[in-house]
Formats: C-alpha cells, structure tokens, sequence
C-alpha cells in the first residue's frame, strides 16, 4: 500500500500540485460515514467496508484498479490540502466546495489518463 500511496502522491506532483509531507494513516472502517466510500479526516484517511480495497491489487490498467486508485488519489488530495491549508472549519461550504471541486479534477485527470472515461457526479457538477 505505500509504494501506491507515494506513486500516488508523485503523480500529484506533477499535476503542479503542491507536495505535501509524509502519508496519512489510511485504515478499512465499519464506519459508513453519511454513505461514503471513503473520506479524509485529521490525518487520516478511512476507506469503509463499501470500498474496493481488493481492486487497488489489481493490473493498474483494470477499469475496477483506475476506480479504486482515484478515489484513494481524492482523498489524498484532501490530506494535501489539509497540510497546506490547514484544517476546514465545519460549517464553511464555500471552503469545503473548494476543496471538492480540487480533487474531483484531479481524480477526473487521473482516470483520464489511464484510460477511464468514468464521469464522476456530485453536487459541485450542478448549478443549484
């Protein structure tokens, strides 16, 4: 999982996007949290019992691996973005868009690049 955290993380270098240090913790969690697959908080990254753990073994050329790999590379973004911003308060939307709209373009040029034409929705897609 480390050699895939750092490929990961040098692919986001170059992207442009700022380094950032070490890796989180990253841990499989009964947790559902509001539904999601996996979500970044304090340093740590929690991929829930929903998420394809067994797809980030696969050949990397795999539709179910590119999958796999960009959202743990989302959620990476997001503990990048923590250390270069520091933590977002809670109830800033505005903040927290941001940050979405960050790492779903970059999880949209990764999948891209491999090969994916996978189009990712969430509410950040729509005009409301």
């Amino acid at each position: 999982m480390e050699e895939l955290v750092v490929g990961l993380l040098l692919w986001l270098n170059v992207q442009g996007f700022p380094a950032c240090a070490g890796e989180p913790e990253i841990r499989l969690s009964s947790n559902q949290a509001h539904g999601y697959v996996a979500w970044y908080q304090e340093g740590e990254i929690d991929l829930s019992e929903r998420f394809d753990y067994d797809g980030l073994r696969l050949e990397p050329t795999t539709r179910r691996a590119q999958l796999a790999r960009s959202v743990l590379l989302h959620e990476l973004v997001h503990y990048c973005q923590a250390q270069r911003e520091g933590p977002i308060h809670h109830h800033s939307e505005h903040a927290w868009l941001q940050r979405e709209s960050e790492a779903y373009a970059l999880q949209t040029t990764y999948l891209r690049e491999h090969g994916s034409f996978t189009e990712l929705a969430w509410r950040g897609n729509h005009d409301d």
